[in-house]
């Protein structure tokens, strides 16, 4: 369980990082873009460990409730690990597109920007939909459906809560 809740962390903070990006994407004509996107994502990981840690504290509230808590323990893990099935290639997709970023190439970079974290923004809600409800398949009891349903609209909610927040710089 511990395993899995690790992964699911770090899939979590890799979208709070890309949410931050994709908040900030297009909002500046700054030239050197670097200090604006590092801000930006570093707002997404904040956010996001604040999401994740109300996320834990959901989880953990709901085993406390637990009539029997291991066989909630026994059908989260089933859960989270179909979860995985879904958001594990997203997130893959998401840090190849990153790594791409890396090339010292204005072109690449508007490509990825557009081929890449444009279409991956739009179809990230259904991406997170899809996860959930194929793990919710595994073991659909009312406290996992509402809890996990809870969790992703807190998730979905953060790159529009960082959109709507955002204060660019203003320069000189």
């Amino acid at each position: 369980m511990t395993l899995l809740l690790a992964t699911l962390y770090v899939l979590a903070t890799i979208d709070s990082l890309a949410s931050g990006y994709a908040a900030a994407a297009g909002r500046s004509a700054l030239i050197r873009k670097g200090p604006h996107y590092r801000t930006a994502v570093w707002r997404g990981f904040v956010l996001g460990q604040i999401a994740s840690a109300i996320s834990l504290s959901l989880v953990l509230a709901a085993l406390s409730i637990a009539p029997d808590p291991a066989a909630l323990r026994a059908d989260l893990v089933r859960v989270w690990i179909r979860m995985l099935q879904i958001y594990l290639p997203f997130a893959v997709v998401i840090l190849s597109a990153f790594a791409f970023r890396l090339i010292p190439s204005v072109d690449v970079r508007c490509m990825t920007s557009t081929l890449v974290f444009g279409p991956l923004s739009g179809i990230r809600p259904l991406v997170g939909i899809a996860g959930l409800v194929w793990g919710l398949l595994a073991a659909p009891r009312p406290l996992i459906v509402a809890g996990g349903s809870a969790i992703l609209l807190m998730w979905l909610a953060l790159e529009w809560v960082l959109g709507h927040s955002y204060r660019p710089k203003e320069s000189v």
